[in-house]
């Protein structure tokens, strides 16, 4: 297996940890509870050339449920919101675009100016003018792709990728755990999701997001551990990786910092 994408995730264990107890009767053996925090590699493995076959395939299924229940195409939608005079119109594409110079040319402006020392008056004024379209004009850009990304994940093709992103996090994520004597330090790795088949994967997934299950299964609990610290990670890293937005640890790193960085704030 070949890894595309590795992080750490933390799981924390609780150990009895013998120990010398003092008494009247004088030294006695006694065991303590004892909380330890264990860190696991979590690896995302890269799936093969017939691994994607196998996932475009699956699309493609999802695709036509999804069609067949009646949603929409992104195209269907983006012609039906253009007829009507939604996001997707012409009028609204000439604001866009308009925006998106305003932004530019405020963003130039500022580069020129800022940190430059005894400016005139007028020149304290256009930067100060620079400052507040570059605000207001990336607002309004924020804006307009928040609607539009929340207008087609409604769409059947958005659906169907979320199903294969989902495919590709069952199939290809590990977590790196010791085996045999530990002294030896020697670590395999091993799924997070049980099963062989797509149903068996999804229904281990769908146990470890039930908050209300009480399994006391020692692997189950450590990989339930292991899912809730890496899941939205495996499913961004997936998701990167599938868009063709970039195909290695250093290039999925950046991308990770690049689209997601804002969310962990």
């Amino acid at each position: 297996m070949k890894e595309l994408y590795s992080f750490e995730a933390e799981r924390t264990t609780e150990e009895d940890v013998p120990y010398i107890k003092k008494t009247k009767e004088g030294p006695v053996e006694a065991t303590k509870k004892v909380k330890k925090t264990i860190k696991n590699r979590i690896v995302f493995v890269k799936p093969s050339i017939e691994h994607l076959e196998e996932a475009d395939f699956f699309y493609g299924q999802k695709y036509n449920e999804y069609i067949n229940a009646g949603f929409l195409t992104k195209a269907m939608l983006a012609k039906k919101m253009g007829d009507l005079g939604g996001l997707t119109s012409k009028v609204v594409d000439e604001r866009v675009a308009t925006v998106m110079v305003e932004n530019m040319e405020a963003s130039r402006t500022i580069e020129f100016f800022e940190g430059a020392k005894d400016l005139t008056e007028e020149q304290e004024k256009k930067l100060k003018e620079a400052k507040t379209k570059f605000a207001t004009s990336r607002a309004e850009l924020h804006d307009y792709e928040t609607d539009i990304r929340e207008q087609f994940t409604q769409t059947a093709d958005a659906k169907a990728e979320i199903k294969v992103i989902e495919w590709l996090v069952l199939y290809f994520s590990f977590y790196e755990d010791e085996v045999g004597d530990a002294t030896k330090n020697k670590k395999e790795l091993f799924p997070i999701f049980e099963g062989e088949e797509y149903d068996l994967k999804r229904s281990h997934l769908l146990k470890m997001q039930d908050e209300d299950d009480d399994s006391t299964e020692i692997v189950f609990l450590r990989r339930k551990a292991l899912f809730e610290e890496s899941f939205n990670t495996l499913i961004r890293v997936a998701s990167i990786w599938y868009n063709k937005l970039a195909n290695d640890q250093e290039s999925i790193e950046e991308a990770l910092t690049q689209f997601f960085s804002s969310d962990e704030e």
